[in-house]
């Protein structure tokens, strides 16, 4: 098995750095996986059957059984990673790597091969994405691994509409169906037939856009605090004593008036008197 010569466009692409940046191993795997379990292969050693990423150390990507990656729209392509942090707003691309591992020399095409990712759906600080490849005679029919986005906050990821694109040594960046996200789209080295032969020569990728929101959460106001009422000031009590009332009582009080009355009246007679 072996890479074309420069003059074919999947050199040019490594030499570019959009295939050697997905060999990126530098980020920690254990957070991510990849399924299912099936026998490996290195690239001096191909599979003699067609099956599909299960090369470890293939030398412009490195483990294919990873073949979900991610990087920022505007970062270098060789920020492809399997975990990445997000920002609100950013565009991130999300590439699915496949390669036919059956040997050159077998002419083993496989058909109706398809290329799918899944999207969370939900809201968190971690998403988890998943890349897919199967096809009608492929061992193990289906293949796929994750990648991790991580923001700071809460947030959701939202499918670019029509950003779906294949890249091979004969196709660069044709559109293909936005049934990447859903329910699968084929794909294939000269297009969406479906057919990718064995050897690294006819392997490529499909990339797509995703948005990334992150609302900034609104802030819990602070309640206003109840003012507390000024007590009015304490009056003291003040109990005021009535005369007696009773029968004795009005006949005391008129006997006095009488004989204060008595009293003034003979003041005013002598008075006169005199």
């Amino acid at each position: 098995m072996r890479i074309v010569s420069s003059k074919k466009r999947i050199a040019s692409l490594v030499a570019a750095g959009m295939l050697s940046a997905m060999a990126i191993s530098a980020v920690a795997y254990a957070a991510v996986s990849f399924g299912p379990s099936r026998p490996t292969f290195t690239w001096a050693h191909p599979a003699t059957y067609i099956t599909f990423n299960s090369i470890t150390d293939n030398p412009s990507y490195g483990d294919e059984r990873f073949l979900l990656k991610a990087r920022d729209l505007n970062e270098a392509t060789n920020a492809y990673a399997t975990q990445k942090t997000v920002t609100d707003n950013e565009d991130v691309v999300l590439a699915v790597y496949f390669h036919n591992n059956a040997a050159a020399n077998l002419n083993l095409v496989a058909t109706g091969t398809k290329v799918k990712i899944d999207l969370p759906t939900n809201s968190g600080t971690t998403l988890t994405a998943t890349g897919h490849i199967s096809a009608d005679n492929a061992r193990p029919g289906e293949v796929f691994s994750t990648a991790d986005l991580t923001g700071s906050r809460p947030f959701t990821l939202e499918y670019e509409t029509g950003t779906a694109k294949l890249y091979t040594n004969v196709v660069n960046g044709v559109p293909v169906s936005d049934s990447v996200v859903t329910s699968g789209t084929l794909i294939g080295t000269n297009g969406t037939d479906g057919r990718v032969p064995g050897c690294g020569q006819f392997s490529g990728y499909v990339t797509i856009r995703a948005k990334v929101h992150m609302p900034t959460p609104t802030p819990t106001p602070t309640p206003t605090p109840t003012p507390t009422p000024t007590p009015a000031p304490k009056v003291e009590s003040q109990t005021t004593t009535l005369p007696n009332t009773g029968a004795g009582g009005v006949i005391g009080l008129f006997a006095g008036a009488a004989i204060v009355g008595t009293a003034g009246h003979y003041v005013v007679r002598r008075a006169r008197r005199a």
